[in-house]
């Protein structure tokens, strides 16, 4: 009988080391229990981003630094061509691309489906279209009408209202990002809310949760606000020369308010070319690390996706070579550049960054975080 029992008593120990050893093989071999792919920040998008990203050659890892514009309404050899030189991952359109509505339509389905082949990521197809006096497309498009006179309404519904009704139109026409609002205070060209930042915030909040509600990313811009500035630009460099204070007061307030009251991952921020000496007294923000890395990422917490103006813009163009203007905006900041409308000088961008990405370790790195950060928020979208 003892054994018997003795016997038994192997025999169940084995069974149950045979239960355990099957538990736990079935434990590290199961798939993982992850969050909902549509939870922004999740487990899923974070893993998915970094296997894509993994993949990517160094060129397309550029690519995806950079936001360029085509020539023309249709993808011809030409723009083909550029599309493959800059393994472009993101585009702008302007007027000179668009017609009429069914031929921006095919315009960014042939761009979506030739990005997707070659990155197996969504591109981002962006357009300013603010309202008033900055509108692409007039005559096909409703009258949107500027910013200024939004604001002088006094009703910030109607912001939300108009940002979402253009949003719904440019999400047919296959635009996926609107840069707009802009947050800046008094600037020219009825482009400003108001001159005071509690209304800029209040109508920009509206604004934002419009362009939400349409199912498309916005853009705040131009960081850190160049309301005060009396050169365009687009002709040449300025200098905002308000102090610190005087700025985190007034030009800075609608952003920081803004930063910390949206969901930073559905909007970008547009950093502005323009000089601001309080705060970097030697380069313009776009190239500036005090200001989009020390202010912007640190100070004021933003965690979204930091774009450029566009360099060929007089204020840029006419001080930095294009092979240099990418890197110095990557390293201080940016994730993406904007590069708009000569081919020639999207190259030189374009190949300035590559260069640096093979030859300079640290940059491999900080390129590889924010190709993931973009992959990252493309799949979140």
């Amino acid at each position: 009988m003892k054994k018997r029992n003795a016997k038994s008593g192997i025999f169940l120990a084995l069974a149950v080391l045979v239960l355990v050893l099957a538990g736990a093989w079935f434990f590290w071999n199961r798939s993982p229990a992850v969050p909902s792919p549509s939870s922004p920040g999740g487990t899923v998008q974070e893993d998915e981003a970094a296997r894509l990203v993994h993949k990517m050659s160094p060129e397309e890892k550029i690519g995806q630094l950079m936001m360029i514009g085509l020539a023309g309404t249709t993808i011809d050899d030409q723009a083909q061509r550029q599309l493959e030189y800059c393994h472009a991952g993101n585009v702008i359109l302007f007027d000179r691309n668009m017609d009429r509505p069914d031929q921006v339509q095919h315009l960014t389905k042939k761009i979506d489906t030739t990005i997707r082949k070659k990155s197996g990521v969504m591109p981002f197809i962006a357009l300013d279209q603010e309202g008033g006096q900055v509108l692409r497309m007039r005559k096909a498009f409703p009258p949107i009408p500027s910013e200024q006179a939004i604001g002088q309404s006094g009703q910030p519904e109607q912001a939300k209202q108009w940002a979402l009704t253009t949003g719904t139109e440019l999400k047919k026409l296959g635009i996926n990002v609107n840069f707009s609002p802009v947050v800046d205070l008094g600037s020219q060209a009825e482009r400003s809310y108001s001159l005071d930042p509690g209304v800029v915030t209040q109508f920009a909040h509206e604004a934002v949760a419009g362009y939400g509600q349409a199912g498309i990313w916005c853009s705040l811009k131009h960081f850190p606000g160049i309301g005060k500035v009396k050169t365009d630009p687009h002709i040449d460099g300025d200098s905002v020369n308000s102090s610190k204070d005087e700025l985190l007061k007034q030009d800075l307030k609608p952003f920081e308010n803004l930063i910390k009251r949206e969901d930073n991952q559905k909007m970008f921020i547009m950093v502005s070319n323009v000089t601001f000496p309080a705060l970097d007294p030697n380069l313009p923000a776009c190239v500036s690390k005090p200001i989009m890395t020390d202010l912007l990422r640190h100070t004021f917490g933003y965690q979204g996706l930091i774009v450029s103006d566009d360099m060929e813009m007089g204020a840029m163009a006419k001080h930095y070579a294009f092979a240099d203007m990418g890197v110095m905006a990557i390293k201080a900041g940016a994730d993406i550049v904007l590069v708009c409308h000569e081919y020639a000088h999207e190259r030189e961008t374009y190949d300035g960054l590559l260069k640096e990405y093979k030859n300079n370790a640290d940059f491999r790195a900080l390129v590889d975080e924010k190709v993931t950060r973009i992959v990252r928020t493309k799949l979140n979208h």
